[in-house]
């Protein structure tokens, strides 16, 4: 028998009581709601009764014998929820919750619906909510390529922006069957995207194709979120991640220059500060190319942002595969943290920052505190109905060349002030971009005859030259 507990007494708790009385086969046994609402304290809507609110549901789990734990309230905040799974990880009960407040308010809440938690939900922090209007008035009518488009990101991008309504939409990607899956999912949500999408399968580090892309659509608008991101398998791959972060990325500077684009949004990461890694260089180097040709007349800004939830190959998706493997799930240090954000915030902070004013800025995402990746292994074990270090194993394999412990958002030494819009930094600082684009280009040239020792010493070269000097009062909080 499965004991339970629904967390909320209103319409949503209610509804799920109703759906686990008409199936009886799943052998679920509903022993109280739990509400923090005072005025339903004592209540026993459809003839359960009401056992307290979150200060008591430690108690209730334990006299009640709970196993699983139900949360049936679409607008709970984000620290009750953290809360309620501490104390469910802790008593090793099982926690669920129900789908969104639109499937609760249409009636079509049905026992299948209900779901483990998101990890997005154990973020320390509310997602950013994006102006819907400026969007609109900067894609609506005109040309937009997104390069990376068949990644976790570019996918993101497309679907919002044809929301939109842009004249044309430009799908750049390397991969043939990311693009072909693509095509497929914004087929099925967007019955108008066949008359705008146009695909393009091309290779950023090959100008010439570039060239002709450029030539034959005009781009007005592009997001460029092509590029090589695992850091474990760049170390040994200088060159190419080089030819494509780097190269790549001033490929499409030059040609955006040149062909007139109104306005250029790089993506960048965290790694890019104070880098160690060979991919964080390269991602720099972008930030610092795209200053620069911001310097030369071009309407280009960066973004830089975390760890992102749920992207392809992301600590997450990994954690999910060795749980349903029955473990063990591997952690490359305990003291191993990082920032989060959701693909949705990701794509909506790319689209927000493509409003903005400024030009040849890092835009950044207020993220909140890091998070230890060790306890977001442990949330995932547990809401996965296991226990960590009794039914699933955590296993420590050391720190990957190119990781660090901790990553940072902004440089110490760098101006951060508060954009327009609530929640998004900018991080501007003095470069000097005399040579900078002529010594990729000359690097680009002589790729194959230079060590990637070397390669690597000209990227530390540099960034190095490129740090600010003083130290910002908002950076160092």
């Amino acid at each position: 028998m499965r004991r339970v507990l629904i967390y909320g007494a209103g319409e949503a708790g209610e509804m799920v009581l109703a759906e686990v009385r008409r199936r009886p086969e799943e052998n679920i046994e509903v022993q109280g709601f739990m509400d923090d609402d005072a005025a339903k304290q004592g209540l026993s809507p459809g003839g359960v009764p009401v056992r307290g609110g979150r200060e008591s549901l430690r108690e209730v789990i334990r006299t009640r014998d709970i196993n699983e734990v139900i949360i049936a309230m679409p607008s709970i905040r984000k620290p009750v929820i953290r809360e309620i799974v501490r104390i469910c990880k802790q008593e090793k009960v099982k926690l669920l919750i129900v789908p969104s407040t639109r499937e609760i308010i249409e009636g079509n809440v049905s026992y299948e619906q209900i779901k483990s938690i998101h990890p997005a939900d154990l973020l320390d922090r509310e997602e950013v909510h994006i102006e819907s209007d400026k969007i609109r008035a900067c894609v609506r009518g005109r040309v937009v390529l997104v390069t990376g488009a068949a990644g976790s990101i570019g996918s993101e991008l497309v679907r919002k922006l044809l929301t939109y309504k842009p004249r044309e939409l430009l799908l750049l990607d390397i991969s043939e069957n990311g693009l072909f899956y693509l095509l497929q999912t914004i087929g099925e949500g967007s019955p108008h995207a066949a008359e705008v999408v146009r695909t393009r399968v091309s290779d950023i580090k090959n100008g010439p194709m570039l060239e002709e892309i450029f030539m034959k659509h005009k781009p007005e608008v592009v997001y460029h979120a092509a590029a090589y991101k695992h850091v474990p398998i760049m170390e040994d791959n200088v060159r190419m991640i080089f030819l494509n972060n780097v190269v790549g990325t001033a490929n499409l500077l030059r040609l955006a220059l040149y062909y007139g684009v109104e306005r250029f949004i790089g993506i960048s990461t965290d790694k890019a500060v104070y880098p160690v890694s060979v991919m964080g260089k390269t991602k720099r180097i972008g930030e610092l190319l795209v200053k620069c040709y911001a310097g030369k007349g071009l309407r280009a800004s960066s973004v830089r942002f975390g760890n992102v939830l749920g992207s392809n190959g992301s600590v997450i998706t990994v954690f999910k595969r060795q749980i349903e493997r029955g473990g063990p799930v591997t952690i490359t240090s305990p003291g191993m943290e990082r920032y989060f954000m959701t693909v949705h915030e990701a794509a909506s902070l790319v689209l927000q920052a493509g409003t903005l004013e400024g030009n040849g800025n890092i835009y950044v995402l207020e993220m909140g505190d890091p998070i230890r990746i060790r306890d977001l292994a442990e949330n995932l074990i547990i809401l996965s109905g296991c226990t960590p270090g009794v039914d699933m194993e955590i296993q420590y394999t050391g720190i990957r060349a190119g990781e660090k412990l901790r990553e940072e958002l902004f440089h110490k030494g760098a101006k951060i002030s508060e954009s327009p819009h609530r929640g998004i930094y900018i991080e501007t600082c003095d470069v000097d971009c005399s040579g900078l684009v002529e010594l990729v280009e000359s690097s680009e040239e002589k790729m194959h005859l230079i060590e990637e020792l070397e390669l690597t010493g000209i990227m530390d070269r540099i960034i190095g030259s490129s740090l600010p000097a003083s130290t910002s009062s908002i950076a160092s909080k």
